[in-house]
């Protein structure tokens, strides 16, 4: 990875000092090589004040190698090898229950081996924590299990699939943990091993470093990616207008990490070689 330069180095640390757990890149930085994190969200989510995980992988990945792949936010195991799949959505559209039946999907797929039998399957909790209240009943939590349609009686299956609204106001557990997932400061948190963690991330010169260098590595990634979709594009329908989707997917980007419409013009300038009216012209169209 290139050095960061200052400015880009003071832009990068802007959009940190915005950035909220609900944020991808925040979030996984968190949950990384946290248990008591982990199991602080589990607890309170699932009111079990004796869940103890035993092993967890941010960013974990299944390959599906004839069909669509899944990579989960947060997978954990706890004692009794029940499997947990906690992802955190900003976007609506992200929130898709047929999305959620997807990853419980896999999990049941990963958990049972060659030759064993269905007995071997344990429980699987799929969590979705959502910035809005996509289901707009107002609850906190909306906990959905397979049930018998003219009795209304549980199938007893195991499968878990648990929507949390982290728009949800409340002076008990969950609401104090979506108040702390809200915050953009850490000394307001609530719970304090959430505030400690996200306190490093964010105010410490050592954890700003780590997280600006991350964000530095992401934007590099899908930089290349939009450059090379725009290449592929611009072959197949004119260079114009993979030239477009590029910056399109540019300027999402940069926004997603927090960053201003004048700091982005700069970015967005600055990567494709154009002048910052022109950069601005796009910036403001999205």
């Amino acid at each position: 990875m290139a050095d960061i330069s200052q400015e880009q180095y003071e832009e990068y640390r802007s959009g940190l000092k915005q950035m909220r757990m609900l944020d991808d890149t925040l979030m996984k930085c968190v949950f990384k090589g946290n248990k008591p994190i982990v199991e602080l969200v589990l607890r309170i989510l699932l009111q079990r004040d004796d869940l103890e995980v035993v092993s967890f992988t941010v960013s974990k990945e299944y390959k599906n190698l004839r069909g669509h792949s899944v990579c989960l936010d947060v997978f954990a195991v706890d004692k009794d090898g029940k499997h947990y799949d906690i992802e955190v959505q900003c976007d609506d559209r992200g929130a898709d229950p047929k999305r959620a039946r997807f990853n419980s999907s896999m999990m049941d797929i990963e958990m049972l081996g060659k030759g064993q039998d269905y007995d071997a399957l344990k429980e699987s909790i799929t969590i979705f924590i959502t910035k809005n209240d996509v289901f707009k009943k107002g609850k906190a939590l909306y906990h959905f299990i397979r049930t018998e349609e003219e009795s209304g009686e549980p199938l007893g299956d195991g499968s878990h699939i648990i929507y949390a609204n982290a728009s949800y106001v409340g002076d008990d557990a969950v609401g104090w943990l979506m108040s702390d997932l809200r915050e953009t400061d850490p000394r307001k948190m609530h719970y304090d091993v959430l505030a400690a963690r996200v306190y490093y991330l964010k105010c410490n010169p050592e954890g700003e470093k780590e997280m600006c260098e991350i964000m530095e590595k992401i934007v590099e990634k899908r930089a290349q990616k939009a450059r090379q979709a725009g290449i592929q594009e611009g072959r197949q329908e004119g260079r114009q207008e993979g030239r477009l989707e590029g910056i399109q997917i540019s300027i999402r980007l940069c926004r997603q990490f927090g960053l201003s419409d004048e700091q982005i013009i700069e970015q967005i300038a600055s990567e494709y070689e154009i002048s910052k009216k022109e950069a601005a012209k796009y910036v403001y169209a999205e």
